[in-house]
């Protein structure tokens, strides 16, 4: 038995081809078709993983490995549904399957990044970490990256990042959708997305001027790119936010340099908070200071 493996190996058919039809693949086969409208699942499972095992080059191998797949994907299993697809997608692309194969390995991909999944370990439902979760969908949008289905995963890479905390690379992830797919409809959500990235890190403290000069330029960005997107009303928003965050800055940095008797940088920022307004609590606060350290107003 040990050379078994390596004749299998070696018998594996150039992509897209199926060479022949092999009557105990057939049986096999037949066998796995039984047990599968019998609804015995798992039997069914491991016969159709057989048959595409031991039988590559068989004409009824696409099918059962793309049955084994699904069925893998109804019982929740989406690693190995998600692995089964893809020996279809590598191995036979000349035949029907392969687009199906494809849509269905995406939707697995997505329910993946979506949430909960069956780990193969003792069958135990766990989240996958994220690096699996981005491996996977590099894999759809590598397996066909002028297909429709690139952007969207790429997109779901950089959602999934920002949920998971890692700012940098969400950043990153999400600005690839704006670089490689600029007339995808992913582009101005993702553009939007990299803004409040940079704008949530601001109000945390990291860097915060310049983060926040990156999200306004950003938001700014957005919404002459894309003037017509449902993003760009969202960005006018986000953009008026960080102008009041910039303001109430001003006026914070002139009120601690006013409590130190600073009152040369106390009023260097209260006139830059007039310059940035017209009206408004803040503009009339600190028109009182000015006065009030013989500052002009």
């Amino acid at each position: 038995m040990t050379g078994c493996s390596d004749k299998i190996e070696d018998a594996l058919p150039v992509a897209g081809r199926v060479n022949h039809s092999d009557p105990q693949a057939a049986a096999i086969y037949g066998q796995a078709q039984a047990a599968d409208q019998a609804g015995k699942t798992a039997k069914a499972t491991k016969l159709y993983k057989e048959t595409a095992d031991k039988f590559p080059g068989s004409s009824v191998a696409p099918q059962a490995r793309f049955r084994q797949a699904t069925l893998l994907e109804h019982e929740g299993d989406l690693l190995k549904a998600f692995d089964a697809y893809q020996q279809v997608i590598q191995r036979y692309q000349g035949t029907s399957l392969y687009t199906e194969a494809r849509d269905k390995q995406a939707v697995v991909a997505h329910k993946a990044a979506a949430g909960v999944i069956k780990n193969s370990f003792l069958g135990l439902k766990s989240r996958l970490e994220s690096k699996k979760i981005v491996e996977m969908l590099e894999t759809i949008r590598d397996n066909a990256p002028q297909a429709a289905s690139a952007p969207k995963a790429q997109h779901t890479i950089g959602q999934v990042l920002e949920n998971r905390k890692k700012d940098i690379l969400a950043i990153a992830a999400h600005q690839k959708v704006v670089d490689d797919y600029p007339r995808s409809a992913y582009a101005p959500d993702s553009q939007y997305h990299i803004g409040q990235i940079l704008l949530s890190s601001a109000e945390r403290g990291n860097q915060n001027q310049a983060n926040l000069d990156r999200a306004l330029h950003t938001f700014q960005d957005l919404r002459q790119s894309y003037p017509s997107s449902g993003r760009a009303n969202d960005a006018v928003k986000k953009i008026s936010e960080i102008k009041s965050l910039d303001i109430q800055r001003s006026f914070d940095i002139a009120e601690f340099y006013y409590k130190k008797g600073q009152n040369s940088s106390a009023a260097f920022y209260y006139k830059e908070v007039l310059s940035k307004t017209s009206s408004g609590d803040l503009h009339n606060r600190a028109q009182r200071r000015l006065q009030t350290i013989g500052g002009t107003s």
